[in-house]
């Protein structure tokens, strides 16, 4: 009897003991949802629950958050949500939902929980257009909406003020052009701000010299006229001939062209002085594989500019599917390849790609997979440009100098990748290199993670990738130029100083 006695109480003993430890386990609340609509954070009095691996979430979110009317009908027990030409009729407790009339199954039906609607937020927003992204490590649902300023490159700052450019009474004058052997040198008592790219059909190296004028050791043509450089070396494998004019009076601009006896590589040589202008000519070589070459692509290859096109005021509808931004990064391409470095241009339309089933908020995705393609068919790649056109007013994308306007430049890096740190590299020797050149031409650098935009821009598939943006959308094509061939040589220097380094080796 004393032995049933002491092992009840062991028993009760035990019992006693793992009882509460029991309840602490299953009274330990689950980490609470957080729900996100193109980053900004969307509150509740009852929060999203998980309902057998189903996100719910009150019906209150979903007319406020998604701007689509619901209505409960009390007699028929369903909630009808209707947004343009999408109807959802979904009944409480009832796994099976109607969309524009359509049956449809449901995961988990609609609940009500302290009187209040929850509903699947996965169906109810991809039914309306919205792409739902699960991110476990947070515990969040993240909504992006097409509708809205959608998270991509354009950072949400707009300063205040406008620049009004300063034009000088005097500009910086024009003391000589010369060809030596295989270089041209153009020599000003200023400093000179080139713009130099190359044509074909017939072949012309052209170098626009913006904010400059003729003086007394070059004389400014008689209108209509070209001045043309005298003494020329015959012998000369490259250049037949130098032309130059008075192109652009508005901003000053003196062109020189030179007319090629056959296609050129070309390359800017830094000389430390803005008054020497130093080109290396040499003739054309294709580049072989293998060498480091250049992807420039788009994710938002429609972003225009207002100034190009006419009647259209308003910055949200600054979109074209002819005059975009793909005309500065085919640019960006064509002088790359004219400087000898092997370049890749998409100037892929995915609205047209994609027709009905095109959604602004998978632009990433849709970039992602032409990046991909071309690295499988020319693994040769290695760095990816991703160019844009900034959403901020003209007073934060422009730079003045010397009464000529460029385009500013401001790089995105994306957080959410791992190796940021290598992307955050690459982009800061673009920036010390731009604004060692031309000062304050570049606005900074943007951290974005996925609170505040995609977190990643596809800049984990090369840790030399840069998201650009070039201008804002009241810059002009012209100011984005200028910008872009600055660029242009920036990145070619960065190729060959990396080559040379892999040599030393």
């Amino acid at each position: 009897m004393k032995s049933k006695v002491a092992l009840l109480l062991t028993l009760f003993f035990v019992l006693f003991v793992a009882i509460p430890n029991a309840q602490a386990a299953t009274a330990a609340p689950a980490a609470a949802i957080k729900l996100y609509l193109n980053g900004q954070e969307l509150t509740s009095t009852i929060p999203p629950r998980v309902i057998k691996q189903t996100t719910m979430v009150p019906i209150r979110i979903i007319s406020e958050g998604l701007g689509a009317p619901v209505s409960w009908d009390k007699a028929e027990q369903t909630v009808n949500i209707t947004q343009q030409q999408t109807v959802l009729v979904l009944d409480i407790s009832n796994s099976q939902a109607y969309v524009n009339g359509q049956a449809e199954k449901l995961d988990q039906p609609p609940t009500v929980e302290k009187g209040t609607t929850l509903l699947p937020i996965r169906f109810v927003s991809e039914r309306l257009g919205v792409t739902v992204i699960w991110d476990a490590p947070t515990n969040s649902v993240h909504l992006w909406k097409d509708d809205l300023n959608v998270p991509g490159s354009d950072p949400a700052v707009n300063p205040d003020g406008e620049v009004t450019p300063e034009i000088p009474s005097t500009y910086p004058a024009l003391q000589s052009i010369k060809l030596v052997n295989n270089q041209l040198l153009i020599q000003a008592n200023g400093s000179l701000t080139p713009n130099v790219f190359t044509l074909a059909n017939p072949d012309r190296l052209v170098i626009d010299l913006p904010g400059l004028q003729f003086g007394d050791l070059i004389s400014n043509p008689l209108p209509g006229t070209t001045g043309v450089l005298v003494d020329l070396p015959a012998d000369n494998p490259s250049v037949a001939n130098i032309r130059y004019a008075m192109s652009i009076p508005e901003t000053s601009t003196i062109r020189i062209v030179a007319d090629l006896k056959q296609p050129i590589n070309h390359q800017l040589v830094p000389t430390g002085d803005t008054s020497n202008l130093t080109i290396n000519l040499e003739p054309y070589t294709t580049v072989t594989p293998g060498n480091a070459a250049v992807l420039i692509y788009h994710s938002h290859n429609q972003e225009s500019w207002l100034p190009e096109l006419p009647g259209v005021t308003n910055p949200n509808l600054a979109y074209s599917p002819t005059k975009n931004i793909t005309t500065v990064g085919e640019r960006l391409a064509m002088n790359l390849q004219g400087m000898g470095m092997e370049a890749f241009h998409s100037a892929e339309d995915y609205q047209k790609s994609y027709g009905k089933n095109y959604k602004s908020s998978q632009s990433y995705i849709y970039s992602e997979k032409t990046v991909r393609d071309h690295m499988t068919s020319h693994p040769q790649i290695k760095y990816l440009i991703d160019i844009h056109r900034d959403s901020s007013s003209r007073g934060s994308t422009t730079l003045n100098i010397n009464g000529v306007s460029y385009a500013k430049l401001y790089f995105v890096i994306g957080l959410e990748n791992p190796n940021w740190k290598q992307n955050d590299a690459f982009a800061k020797q673009i920036q010390s290199m731009m604004n060692e050149r031309y000062p304050g031409i570049s606005r900074g650098i943007y951290y974005k993670d996925r609170k505040s935009g995609n977190g990643w821009y596809n800049q984990q598939l090369s840790p030399t990738s840069a998201l650009i943006e070039v201008g804002g959308v009241e810059n002009t094509i012209t100011e984005s130029n200028r910008t872009i061939d600055i660029l242009a040589d920036v990145i070619n220097q960065i190729r060959i100083g990396n080559q040379l380094s892999s040599e030393i080796k």
